[in-house]
């Protein structure tokens, strides 16, 4: 019998379990970007004979389902069951496209769906042509800050949560236009979403910070970075200290989607990534 729930906390290790199987690097397959994004979404958690899915809905209304299974474990009548129900599968990595034959499927992908990974290492270095402007603004910012850090804690996230709200007023934008109520609510759940984190000061006040989650055993995915933009350099800094932090576990980072947004397309290709992760959406034909 299938079972329809809205996603909650209590299918926090359910998930964690079962996007650690996949083995993905894709970012939406993570526990906390499901949770907190379970409103915007209407994200709802899908236990089905063929088996577990996540169902979601994109800003054009559409219905779509997250396999939670290898497709090898499933036959093509299961997919087309599901399709009855959902729009589309969504996010496929390129990996499975071959358990979808196109004379029965429909295959597209979205460029600004597409995560940016990059090599840790290269962002922990700031090495080569790629890295100069970059280089020289976290240089800039060093010899003008001594900035420290702290792992984010339940100690610390009211100072987080001064960072975020300066955040989302320099923005000029209502907070549902923004990630603010997320941010804020991965802050007062911290520990119970097992996020990790860096807050950092500069004279022993609030400057900035990064959240985010291991995707699998070799990359990690950031969720959040927000910061003081009075202090020129400092998101060179904040991602240039958490390659260092991470670079000796994980081989890549991964700093998710532009969303087709032109501003962020731009900063994020600046960081020189390793490559553009498709997430491909499968229809029914």
């Amino acid at each position: 019998m299938d079972t329809i729930e809205t996603v909650d906390l209590k299918h926090r290790d359910c998930l964690k379990d079962r996007f650690h199987q996949m083995n993905l690097q894709i970012s939406d397959y993570t526990f906390a970007n499901v949770y907190l994004f379970r409103n915007i979404s209407n994200y709802e958690f899908m236990t089905m004979d063929c088996g577990l899915f996540v169902s979601g809905q994109n800003k054009q209304k559409q219905r779509y389902a997250m396999p939670l299974n290898n497709p090898r474990d499933c036959d093509i009548q299961t997919f087309i069951d599901i399709l009855n129900q959902q729009r589309f599968f969504f996010p496929i990595p390129q990996e499975w496209l071959s358990f979808f034959p196109e004379d029965k499927f429909i295959i597209s992908c979205d460029e600004g769906d597409s995560d940016y990974i990059y090599l840790t290492e290269k962002m922990a270095g700031f090495k080569g042509k790629q890295y100069v402007r970059h280089r020289n603004h976290l240089n800039q910012f060093l010899s003008l800050y001594v900035p420290e850090s702290e792992p984010i804690s339940t100690n610390n996230s009211h100072d987080a949560m001064i960072v975020l709200q300066e955040w989302q007023n320099n923005s000029k934008l209502a907070p549902d236009k923004t990630d603010s109520e997320q941010c804020s609510e991965a802050l007062q759940k911290f520990s119970g979403l097992a996020l990790w984190g860096t807050i950092y000061y500069i004279d022993s006040k609030p400057a900035g910070f990064i959240i985010g989650e291991a995707l699998n055993k070799d990359t990690f995915c950031l969720h959040f970075a927000k910061a003081f933009t009075k202090y020129h350099g400092i998101y060179e800094f904040m991602f240039n200290d958490t390659a260092q932090r991470l670079q000796s576990q994980y081989k890549y980072l991964n700093l998710e989607e532009d969303m087709g947004d032109k501003n962020l397309r731009r900063t994020k290709s600046s960081y020189g990534p390793e490559f553009l992760l498709k997430k491909y959406r499968i229809s029914k034909r």
